[in-house]
């Protein structure tokens, strides 16, 4: 009788690739090397139980791995939404705690990527420009950003205040430009803008008050040329923290 036993893919063994299997109701694998004849009339195995079934922790790490490899980049939680070649992204998130804790443990959560380099998207660049802000705070800031793109604001300072990041290069005509268009704006009591060189290097920090951010693009010229940009360099001067980022970070890694 085939109606309790159904076909699947599987790592077998924490070893891919995924291979068909034989699992029963209660996805646990009966029969690891199936022949032909004795899956030709079985079900494939419901959502239901797959969820259910028992992998080891290594089994669904594993499942991480091989998606990046089959498409180059970090799985998302909506790849393991009702896709019958992974474990649900909820078996995930009971076995983990939470989906981007498993992939951390793979070093594939945003921000270990960022902080080993990888700066190719622009999700990966504005949480480099995140961390920087983090990173100058002597004491931990509540961080608000990261995989939750849709929060309202990035952060709450430690004395409370919300904050807001974004970072630019240097465009040419020499000027940099960051968009503070937020739903939230009138919320935002500060704003770190950030310029970055075309290496990558991080040449100024800017923490500017909520109020002087009037309209949703926010320019800063490196001279008096461009007319748009009622901030320079020089007029910002004062809210030029960067010594004080600086410092910070040579403390903490000295630490």
């Amino acid at each position: 009788m085939n109606e309790n036993k159904y076909k699947t893919n599987r790592i077998i063994d924490g070893k891919p690739p995924l291979r068909t299997v034989i699992v029963d109701d209660n996805g646990k694998i009966v029969n690891k090397n199936p022949t032909k004849e004795e899956l030709k009339d079985l079900k494939n195995e419901s959502r239901k139980f797959r969820d259910t079934c028992v992998y080891t922790d290594k089994e669904l790490l594993n499942y991480l791995t091989q998606f990046y490899e089959k498409n180059g980049r970090p799985p998302k939680a909506e790849d393991f939404k009702n896709n019958s070649e992974y474990p649900s992204f909820k078996t995930y998130q009971r076995r983990f705690g939470s989906w981007s804790n498993a992939l951390k443990l793979v070093g594939m959560d945003l921000d270990t990527r960022v902080m080993q380099g990888y700066l190719d998207t622009n999700q990966e660049k504005g949480r480099h420009a995140e961390i920087n802000v983090i990173n100058h705070f002597m004491q931990h800031p509540i961080d608000l950003a990261g995989e939750n793109c849709t929060s309202p604001c990035d952060g709450i300072c430690p004395n409370g205040k919300t904050y807001e990041v974004k970072s630019s290069k240097l465009y040419i005509g020499g000027y940099y430009t960051y968009c503070a268009n937020n739903k939230h704006k009138d919320s935002i009591k500060i704003y770190y803008f950030l310029a970055y060189n075309d290496d990558g290097i991080l040449r100024y920090m800017w923490r500017v008050p909520g109020e002087i951010v009037e309209n949703d693009y926010f320019y800063v010229s490196i001279n008096d040329t461009r007319s748009r940009a009622k901030f320079t360099v020089e007029n910002l001067k004062e809210y030029n923290i960067i010594d004080k980022y600086k410092a910070t970070y040579k403390k903490r890694c000295q630490d």
